[in-house]
């Protein structure tokens, strides 16, 4: 792990974050980079909006899977417009920097346009790891009483596996799945069954 502060908050390096970006690029075909630099300007998005409501971030994290900010833990969502702008704020990043990079002739810009459109849309599925899922579980503890919003979040947490399982078998029984997509399910069944 490789770290440095920036403040009060602390920016860590995970060997595998190091560790992904290399085997996506062996494996990848230029893609990786303009990946990395999108799932960069989501976390930013979500960066920017702490910033504005004036929460704290004690951590950055990259790792394998990603990039994960952490607000400092004194810190609690209350508000559920707060949670929402945060949580929103990711992929609005994204859908701004596909537009606006979508106007250019350039091929690779308008690779980083579709980059930027998937991860937005990507993470406001509604799975329980992804933003989707946390700003569904939101919703369902704003609109509904705590027993029945716990028991309806297990349920969907069930629901996210038995989907994941079902996507993972229709994309092998067709043949059109890669290695990045069958990763990425994996890793999405793996963080939803340890919800």
């Amino acid at each position: 792990m490789i770290g440095f502060k920036i403040g009060s908050s602390s920016v860590g390096f995970d060997f595998s974050f190091f560790a992904s970006v290399a085997l996506l690029m062996l494996l990848g075909n230029g893609y990786a980079v303009l990946g990395l630099a999108a799932c960069i300007w989501h976390e930013f998005g979500h960066l920017i909006a702490m910033r504005i409501c004036n929460i704290p971030v004690k951590r950055i994290l990259f790792y394998g899977a990603g990039i994960k900010i952490m607000p400092d833990k004194q810190f609690c969502f209350t508000d559920f417009r707060t949670e929402f702008f945060v949580l929103i704020a990711g992929s609005a990043a994204n859908f701004a920097a596909s537009a606006v990079s979508g106007f250019f002739d350039a091929a690779e810009l308008k690779l980083f346009s579709v980059i930027n459109a998937v991860i937005g849309v990507f993470n406001l599925l509604p799975v329980q790891y992804l933003d989707g899922g946390k700003l569904l579980t939101a919703v369902i503890y704003r609109i509904c009483s705590f027993p029945c919003a716990c028991m309806l979040e297990r349920f969907l947490k069930w629901l996210n596996i038995f989907l994941i399982i079902i996507i993972m078998t229709a994309f092998a029984f067709v043949g059109k799945g890669n290695f990045t997509l069958y990763v990425t399910l994996c890793y999405l069944l793996i963080s939803a069954a340890s919800c």
